[in-house]
């Protein structure tokens, strides 16, 4: 297994990564259960560093897990992408259906999904890459849960993973919720997650970490070599 940390020079920063939004919620309220968005979707300039360290996406099939209010789903829409929204709130999941439609959007472009809580709800290999931007440590039985990601997206099995540092912030969710990336790699890695790379600049006070599943390519079995002829 392999493990990239990248080093300083390769942390993508782009302009007005550094601006903060209004305050949403207070992070270190540890009532606070409500999943909120990786950052003010008010700041159009920190959802577009998000897609551009995607990398290109047109003619893609991506996964927005979960999709909330949508605010993602129409930058990778805008990006090129097709997207499928999963989301296992019925209400958002309607709330996405009617602005799908009053936008005249087809299915060849958008898939609204409501899939059950606790799991992602993609067919196997249905994705060519995913988005997930909900708190790693609430995805519940994440072994179960990053098996059936794993399942559900093509080789090399590419996931996007945007979570908050865990240090007070003006916005986002407890600080219970939050996880050190390293951490997180290092869970991700015992689950089959063989790359695991993060940038920590790119967005204020979040991280991007981005993992792979490449495929395992074995040496041939030695027993099976014929020895050479004398």
């Amino acid at each position: 297994m392999m493990r990239i940390l990248l080093p300083l020079s390769f942390v993508l920063i782009f302009p007005g990564a550094g601006c903060q939004g209004p305050s949403t919620g207070a992070s270190t309220d540890p009532g606070t259960t409500q999943a909120i968005r990786p950052f003010d979707a008010g700041d159009a300039r920190m959802g577009d560093s998000l897609i551009k360290a995607m990398g290109p996406l047109a003619g893609k099939v991506v996964a927005d897990l979960y999709a909330d209010d949508g605010y993602y789903t129409w930058k990778l829409l805008g990006a090129g992408a097709r997207v499928l929204a999963m989301e296992d709130d019925p209400a958002q999941a309607a709330a996405l259906e009617a602005r799908k439609k009053s936008e005249g959007i087809g299915d060849d472009r958008l898939l609204v999904r409501l899939v059950p809580a606790g799991t992602v709800g993609l067919l196997p290999g249905e994705a060519d890459l995913a988005l997930v931007t909900r708190e790693y440590s609430t995805l519940g039985d994440r072994g179960a849960w990053i098996k059936e990601l794993m399942a559900g997206i093509k080789e090399p099995h590419l996931f996007y993973l945007v979570n908050y540092l865990p240090v007070p912030s003006p916005s986002g969710p407890p600080l219970s919720q939050r996880m050190e990336f390293d951490r997180v790699a290092d869970e991700l890695m015992t689950f089959g997650v063989d790359d695991v790379g993060i940038l920590y600049k790119t967005l204020p006070d979040r991280y991007i970490l981005f993992g792979s599943k490449p495929p395992v390519f074995e040496s041939p079995d030695t027993d099976q070599v014929a020895p050479p002829s004398n």
